[in-house]
């Protein structure tokens, strides 16, 4: 398996802690096929390499993050296929200091621990740059960057016909997540079976038409768009994301062609029937690349964006703001304003504009 370069920061003391809270929800099982990560990721970056040893002259090896379980990551060697259960050292080496120290997906440098017991362990002590990321603002006052996984190619962002019904604000806020984590977002209907397909098409057209982003439409139920989806996915380690109740699971379950055990004896190659609380878990394909299953999120709080910004994320509104009286207008209230005027003349989308001034004002909290 080739090696990878990654580049380090700074050391950081760390206490253990609790990446994501309770509401979350995220009791998840992880499902990995260990033998077939190595084909998953095809990033081609020149980084920095990490060194063999650390300070104190230990040998030191390389792996990926794959889940996370109270205190615990569960991380694989670049060299084989087992899984190191893993701690993140007192001292930790990495450069996100103002963000989560740890995510799945990570790239880190880790310690074996010698002892009795057939189960293998290991202290993490140095984190890898995030070519990529998902992310969202943490939750209370003084919120950090919450990562929810790292170094994924694409993000898919699954929503379902009806049952429930697909929401558009949802679903811009992710395409701002995505971009500003360097991800290609998908779009993925689902149950489509449950409405008029052709009437969906219409409401979303702003997205395939204006923004370009690619909509399959799919029903696991009659076995509708699984192979495009499929070939879309194939050869790129995807983010699958979205609410609860859209149907992930069985997304995952016929696009991998098996059914997740929920519970079950214990695999240290694949960790298969484990109860872990886990952010993702890694599916990987046969044939290339794998998918990077999310727990349902109910909302996703954007980072670092200041509201005055927000505009520029939505661009399908581009080609207007050229047009503004004011070089600082906000498009919210300013007079001359042509974005505005773009929506009074059906040349922007009503659901879009109203999308933006929702984000904008929810940033201002």
């Amino acid at each position: 398996m080739k090696k990878k370069n990654v580049e380090f920061g700074k050391k950081t003391r760390v206490k253990q802690r609790k990446l994501y809270t309770e509401e979350d929800n995220w009791l998840e099982e992880l499902a990995v096929s260990s033998s077939q990560l190595e084909s998953v990721s095809k990033k081609s970056s020149t980084r920095t390499l990490l060194k063999k040893t650390d300070d104190s002259g230990k040998a030191k090896e390389l792996g990926r993050v794959l889940a996370m379980g109270g205190r615990n990551w569960y991380v694989q060697p670049f060299d084989s296929d087992e899984i190191i259960e893993c701690m993140s050292a007192g001292t930790l080496s990495s450069m996100y200091s103002d963000s989560s120290l740890l995510a799945v997906g990570d790239i880190v440098g880790f310690q074996r621990i010698e002892q009795e017991t057939d189960r293998l362990k290991g202290l993490i002590v140095q984190v890898g740059e995030r070519t990529t990321r998902l992310s969202r603002r943490g939750i209370g006052k003084q919120s950090t960057e919450q990562v929810i996984i790292s170094n994924a190619d694409q993000l898919l962002i699954v929503m379902s016909a009806a049952d429930p019904f697909y929401n558009k604000r949802l679903i811009d806020r992710y395409l701002i997540a995505a971009e500003q984590g360097g991800l290609k977002p998908l779009l993925c209907i689902n149950k489509i079976e449950l409405m008029d397909k052709a009437f969906i098409k219409d409401d979303l057209n702003v997205y395939s038409k204006s923004l370009d982003i690619k909509i399959i439409f799919t029903s696991v139920k009659r076995r509708i768009g699984l192979g495009p989806l499929k070939k879309a996915l194939t050869g790129h380690i995807t983010v699958l994301s979205g609410p609860s109740g859209v149907g992930k699971s069985s997304l995952i379950n016929a696009l991998t062609g098996e059914k997740l055990q929920k519970t079950g004896s214990v695999s240290t190659r694949t960790l298969k029937g484990r109860h872990i609380t886990s952010s993702v878990r890694i599916l990987p394909f046969s044939d290339g690349g794998g998918l990077a299953d999310t727990p349902g999120l109910r909302e996703l709080g954007l980072w670092d964006i200041h509201p005055d910004d927000a505009a520029f994320y939505f661009h399908d509104f581009d080609p207007f703001f050229h047009q503004c009286k004011f070089t600082s207008c906000t498009h919210r209230h300013e007079p001359y304003c042509a974005i505005k005027n773009a929506v009074q003349q059906g040349n922007i989308d009503e659901d879009r504009y109203q999308s933006y001034l929702n984000i904008a004002e929810s940033l201002e909290e």
